[in-house]
């Protein structure tokens, strides 16, 4: 295998996996957000970090890289870009989620029977108001019990005549698995009694004994009624109980008390971001040009189409990736009745992190050791004629094919001064600036990176608030229908180049078409609505101003109740079983954890779940991704011509130095504010916020899907609409560009004379 193939064979993967972080990004960040409760505009800022790295680097890098071993610039960059991925996972180990240690004196207290509860003469109004029994009774069933009784009961009574019963009561309860209750069987019989006494069945006596019984329970087994109550309160739902949503609120009282802030691990990846955008300055700006030095002009659109493609598989691979990391929990261990699909679903982001990182680092070492024979090519006599075969001891002389790894079009012998350096760094950008084509170019390549990038970052968040799509599946379905769609368009485009020849105007024109086409698809998605659960919940809140408090749920604590929407048998969704008023927690399946919730004060005699949930966005989502598919079909098209319109749009010495200042200006005018500007319009959509310990925002549980949809779809439109006049200045501006056609001389190196030395000799 020549040099130059082992050289593209390893640029190749190490692009392949910096393209897979890149896009990796964009399948963490809702989790990053979740884990440390930050806002989509801090998350934003996080992201554009790699900018602030890549800006003031990305322009000297460019030049005095491609004064120098290319391949090493390369192999030194890619090295730094696997250690910042590294970096990037380290808070997950560095801040861990730790269990705090509860003061659970006071839950305690309330579910040890109280002296009043185990004299003569205790009213029922006394075992109702018992913390227990009253966090299981609906709220109208308590009144009406209330009503029916009027008497007292003795409960020692109780407990000398039916010792064997508590006994044999007791033993089942033990046996019985109850995951969120206390005493789930013996409080389920009384709950039936009751309902039986109200509809006027005989039975008090055999309610009065079974409520004795309970109570006595709890005298021996408070250490695992505790335990149970833990298990509701670290669940990723919350139920009507008093006592489990004090303790739940504990808990997090807890975690605040302990400072857990979001400062240190932003900090650590903030610094991972910067260094990462460092790094990534040399592999493009450097790679693009070195190829170009080493394949004849005829057969470049085939090469970077590859290379192109290879780039693009690789955001479908960090997708694939991300979804498979995303069916993960991030603890690797998920909490009892919390699966992927619930939107408080964190999945296991810095794993691809580690996964990319690790794989990164021995290609790049291979790329900075690579090694270099000369910097100037071999020559070899034409024709295998030997200088020994001409009289006068010279031959006609052709260059060997091999690897430049410095730039030809560079004069590299001469001696400057720091000053002259300084200078000539300075006129070479000047002479790039002059360009129109290339202005036009760049231009349009930033507004493009301004619509596109923060988009794509927030694109996972916008489908699963949106269209209720989970994010391991949004993932998917961006790889699938986005990125493939735009690497076959990539495919396309290099083929369409070359073989219909696209040389100047004609190339620019073919970029313009591709772009009017994507736009206008694009627009089609402000109309793309539906209603999901998600945003049915959002919708829902808006009658009460987003207080999910009633009068059903009142007495149920729920302001720290997590998002887990249920359903009735109508489809209407809650925010939560704990806004339902739901008592009790019915676990259908220990293995699947399917769950069910019952005793209802805001939906009575019904059983409320999850898959009672429906929407109207089926539809929606085919034609969304349909859209996405063509239009990203499209895009690709654009991705080859457009390359080389703007290396040729340069003299050939200028080329690193294009594709440098093209990178900074992306970065400055369009990579760096684009998640920013995203972030902004995505939080400005938010209806339902979480709290941090200070009490400010944290990320967002619930958007308004109207507003949301309506705003980011418009502003991207309008960034594009801008885009696709510049590329129509290129039209006018790009008559005299020359993409294919080859320079008299641009493949052959002037023959030289080859001067016949005798060899040496051998002792």
């Amino acid at each position: 295998m020549q040099r130059i193939h082992v050289f593209l064979l390893l640029f190749s993967v190490v692009l392949f996996l910096e393209a897979i972080g890149g896009s990796y990004m964009v399948s963490a960040v809702q989790s990053i957000e979740r884990q440390f409760q930050i806002p989509s505009k801090l998350s934003g800022f996080m992201v554009s970090a790699g900018d602030f790295g890549y800006i003031p680097t990305v322009m000297f890098i460019a030049y005095f890289g491609s004064k120098g071993n290319r391949a090493k610039w390369i192999g030194g960059g890619t090295i730094l870009t696997a250690f910042s991925y590294i970096l990037v996972a380290s808070p997950n180990f560095i801040f861990p989620v730790k269990q705090p240690k509860l003061n659970l004196s006071t839950i305690e207290s309330r579910i040890t029977p109280s002296r009043a509860l185990l004299q003569p003469n205790t009213s029922i109004a006394d075992y109702i108001n018992y913390a227990p029994i009253y966090d299981r009774l609906p709220t109208i069933m308590k009144q009406q019990l209330m009503k029916h009784f009027g008497k007292v009961y003795d409960v020692h009574r109780v407990e000398r005549d039916l010792t064997d019963s508590i006994t044999n009561t007791s033993v089942n309860a033990v046996l019985h698995d109850n995951l969120y209750s206390i005493d789930g069987d013996l409080i389920s019989k009384i709950v039936n009694k009751v309902n039986a006494i109200l509809k006027g069945n005989r039975g008090d006596e055999q309610l009065k004994e079974l409520i004795a019984i309970y109570v006595h329970n709890r005298l021996n087994n408070s250490h695992d009624d505790v335990m149970n109550l833990k298990r509701g309160a670290i669940a990723p739902f919350s139920f009507c109980s008093k006592l489990i949503n004090e303790l739940r609120q504990i808990v997090k009282n807890s975690k605040c008390d302990r400072n857990m802030s979001n400062f240190g691990p932003l900090i650590v990846m903030f610094t991972a971001m910067v260094l990462l955008g460092i790094g990534r300055t040399m592999p493009w700006s450097l790679g693009v040009p070195m190829i170009d030095d080493n394949v004849k002009r005829k057969n470049l659109p085939a090469y970077f189409a590859g290379i192109s493609f290879i780039r693009i598989l690789g955001p479908i691979s960090g997708f694939m990736i991300g979804s498979f990391c995303n069916k993960l929990y991030y603890t690797l261990k998920p909490p009892p009745g919390l699966t992927a699909n619930d939107p408080t679903w964190i999945g296991a982001w810095w794993l691809g992190f580690l996964f990319v990182g690790v794989l990164l680092i021995g290609p790049s070492c291979t790329l900075f050791f690579f090694p270099a024979k000369s910097k100037r090519s071999k020559v070899v006599p034409q024709n295998g004629v030997s200088s020994e075969q001409v009289n006068d001891g010279l031959a006609v002389c052709k260059p060997e094919k091999e690897l430049s790894f410095f730039d030809k079009h560079n004069d590299e012998e001469r001696n400057l001064t720091a000053e002259e350096k300084f200078k000539a760094f300075r006129e070479s950008y000047a002479n790039v600036i002059k360009s129109k084509v290339y202005c036009g170019a760049a231009a349009g390549r930033v507004l493009d990176s301004l619509a596109f990038r923060g988009y794509m970052v927030f694109l996972p968040k916008y489908l699963e608030n949106h269209y209720g799509i989970p994010q391991y599946k949004a993932h998917q379905f961006m790889a699938m229908f986005g990125v493939f769609g735009f690497a076959l368009g990539t495919a396309s485009g290099g083929y369409i180049t070359r073989r219909f020849k696209l040389n100047g105007r004609r190339a620019a024109l073919f970029v313009f078409i591709v772009s009017t086409i994507n736009l206008c698809l694009f627009a089609g998605k402000i109309f793309l609505g539906c209603r999901s659960v998600v945003n049915g919940v959002g919708l829902n809140g808006i009658a009460t101003n987003f207080n999910y408090t009633t009068t059903c749920n009142a007495d149920c604590e729920c302001e720290s109740a997590p998002l887990f929407p249920v359903c009735n048998s109508k489809g209407y969704a809650y925010f939560s079983p704990c806004h339902a008023g739901c008592r009790e927690v019915i676990v259908k399946n220990r293995d699947s954890y399917d769950l069910e919730f019952s005793s209802c004060d805001c939906s009575p005699n019904e059983i409320l779940k999850k898959e009672l949930c429906n929407d109207d966005c089926k539809l929606m989502v085919v034609i969304f991704f349909i859209t996405v598919m063509v239009g990203a079909f499209a895009a690709g098209n654009g991705l080859v011509p457009g390359i080389l319109i703007l290396l040729r749009s340069v003299p050939p010495a200028h080329r690193s130095i294009s594709l440098g200042l093209q990178g900074f200006l992306v970065s400055l005018l369009a990579t760096l504010p684009s998640p920013l500007l995203w972030g902004a319009i995505f939080d400005s959509a938010c209806l339902v916020w979480n709290q941090t310990c200070s009490g400010r925002s944290g990320s967002c549980v619930i958007y308004d899907p109207a507003v949301l949809r309506i705003r980011a779809h418009v502003t991207y439109v309008a960034i594009r609409c801008i885009a696709v006049l510049t590329d129509l200045y290129v039209v006018y501006h790009a008559s005299n560009i020359n993409i294919l056609e080859e320079d008299e001389n641009e493949d052959e190196v002037a023959p030289k004379e080859c001067i016949a030395l005798e060899p040496p000799r051998t002792l």
